[in-house]
């Protein structure tokens, strides 16, 4: 899934390559098709439906195609921690532990596992591995493990509430899913940026941050970066 996207076609070629029949999977027909025209208009070209067959030293190939390429970006996702093996337990094809509905291993009751290590089914789907699913599941189970300390009955099972997705496409731009609620554009790329800032835990950092992407939006250069070390020297000082 494309995610955020922020590059420059004056200088180089990019091409986008998604072995499903669309950008943004996740996403309704209509903002995937928004994120896909403004990637166009951005100068990315777009091959859907087809998987990369090999990479190499002179870049990939692609449904019998090569596509010459020095820098390849891979974003095909992470391997699930190995807990299905260390437990003994179900997974998944993924590998992800096969949980049930109050998120306990099957026949080990006292075991809970939850977020990417855990796999799930609500409604037929199983549930992604996004930071909404594993931080209710987290509060689910703190909350489940209190009542059991007390004595008291075991809460319902386990229902995830989605809240929406959001993804940024380009400078000033993204998409937007919450219920009925579906938003593309600057508006979109607006309330991206007020949650993520919200979230940030410290007041200096959520500063710091507001400060660096309104120069990036405005001048669309980004600040320096420095990381200083100090080491201290034979004779005590630091350098």
């Amino acid at each position: 899934m494309l995610s955020r996207f922020s590059a420059s076609t004056t200088s180089a070629r990019i091409v986008l390559i998604e072995a499903a029949p669309k950008v943004l999977g996740t996403f309704t027909p209509t903002l995937s098709e928004a994120a896909e025209e403004h990637l166009q208009k951005l100068g990315v070209e777009i091959r859907l439906g087809h998987a990369v067959e090999k990479i190499d030293n002179d870049g990939v190939i692609v449904a019998g195609e090569r596509i010459a390429s020095k820098t390849v970006i891979w974003t095909a996702g992470v391997a699930p921690s190995p807990a299905g093996k260390w437990l003994g337990a179900e997974t998944d094809r993924a590998g992800r532990v096969r949980v049930q509905s109050d998120l306990s291993v099957p026949g080990q009751p006292e075991i809970f596992v939850i977020g990417d290590t855990a796999s799930l089914d609500q409604d037929g789907k199983p549930l992604p591995g996004v930071a909404q699913v594993a931080m209710q599941q987290g509060r689910y189970v703190e909350k489940l493990i209190r009542h059991h300390l007390a004595g008291k009955n075991s809460a319902k099972p386990f229902r995830y509430f989605d809240k929406g997705n959001m993804a940024v496409v380009g400078k000033g731009y993204a998409v937007l899913q919450s219920g009925k609620m579906h938003l593309h554009g600057l508006i979109a790329w607006l309330a991206w940026a007020f949650i993520h800032i919200t979230f940030l835990a410290q007041l200096s950092l959520k500063i710091s941050v507001f400060l660096q992407w309104g120069w990036l939006f405005l001048t669309g250069q980004r600040g320096s970066r420095l990381i200083v070390k100090h080491c201290a020297s034979k004779n005590g000082e630091t350098g």
